[in-house]
């Protein structure tokens, strides 16, 4: 009697819904470990494997593409080793834990918010230096000279793009594969992060690295583009996201942001200024130009996003 009730109780707490939902809560309640997150150390190694096997520039392309794939496999396989071995000694109570800590450290959303709060609160007092800062944070662009209307538009892309990154692919994954499936995403979006640039120094050695996550985000970006559109308005949100496929340097940004805007009734994308020159990109979506107001609807939007999945998951699986 009471091991069947052991069992039963390992087996609540073992299953997808409710791991999903303990990282959720873990992730809102105590946000993301500024200091001892696991990606510090990822990233050490990662910089130790790119120094070790990164060729010159001088190289072929072919080559240095090929010690690209070697350096992203050197730095994520060990890390899923290590996990499956774990899997494999330890007790199944244990098992559980490890896969909720696992998505915990893999989704940013309380991190997200925090960001996007940081530019919409100072914004919405009028204190727009404090804001640029605050957006300077989460953007690539130039900052110091943005208006208000630019500052909440890079607010708002940034949020729908990464609300898409950092919250729903990871998840995605862990239904697809588990724990491990969620840690080779994150692991490999922090790869592309990291590498995945059109510079000199990584146009061949990041080859992989942002094609491999580009594959990656390509399904759970889709999925986003009707969740945002179901937690908005639908038929701009659809509209502004078909738009965007061809159109965006990103195959899976544009579309996610495009959706995102059209489901807020805002223009997102246009010019902005990028390392002292002005950009000219694709305009995403349809309305108005973004206001602080819509800053903060996108935060809610994303935080809907996450309910309808949660909701979702818990009635199905």
């Amino acid at each position: 009697m009471i091991t069947s009730i052991f069992n039963d109780s390992f087996e609540f707490l073992g299953s997808t819904a409710v791991m999903l939902v303990a990282a959720l809560l873990l992730d809102r309640l105590l946000g993301e470990p500024k200091s001892w997150h696991p990606l510090i150390w990822f990233g050490r190694w990662v910089d130790y494997c790119r120094r070790t096997l990164q060729l010159p520039l001088s190289a072929d392309v072919f080559n240095q593409r090929l010690l690209g794939v070697a350096a992203w496999c050197a730095a994520v396989l060990p890390c899923l080793f290590v996990l499956l071995l774990c899997y494999w000694l330890l007790p199944d109570w244990l098992d559980s834990l490890l896969s909720v800590l696992i998505l915990y450290f893999s989704i940013g959303w309380q991190s997200l918010r925090e960001h996007a709060l940081a530019i919409a609160t100072p914004l919405s007092l009028g204190h727009l230096d404090e804001a640029r800062v605050a957006v300077s944070r989460i953007v690539s662009r130039d900052t110091h000279d943005l208006s208000e209307s630019q500052v909440a538009k890079a607010g708002i892309e940034s949020i729908l793009e990464n609300g898409s990154d950092a919250i729903f692919a990871p998840i995605f994954w862990f239904l697809i594969f588990g724990a491990p499936g969620a840690l080779v995403y994150r692991l490999a979006n922090t790869l592309d992060a990291m590498w995945g640039y059109k510079t000199a120094e990584f146009l061949s050695f990041g080859w992989f690295a942002a094609r491999f996550d580009d594959v990656l985000n390509y399904l759970p970006a889709r999925l986003v583009v009707y969740t945002y559109a179901i937690c908005g308005q639908w038929a701009p949100a659809l509209r502004s996201a078909g738009k965007a496929e061809v159109r965006w340097k990103s195959p899976n940004a544009g579309p996610v942001m495009a959706a995102g805007a059209g489901a807020l009734g805002v223009q997102l994308g246009g010019e902005a200024p990028y390392f002292g020159k002005v950009e000219s990109r694709p305009v995403l979506g349809e309305g108005e130009a973004p206001t602080p107001v819509h800053l903060e609807k996108a935060i809610w939007l994303v935080d809907k996003s996450v309910y309808l999945w949660g909701l979702l998951i818990c009635i199905l699986i």
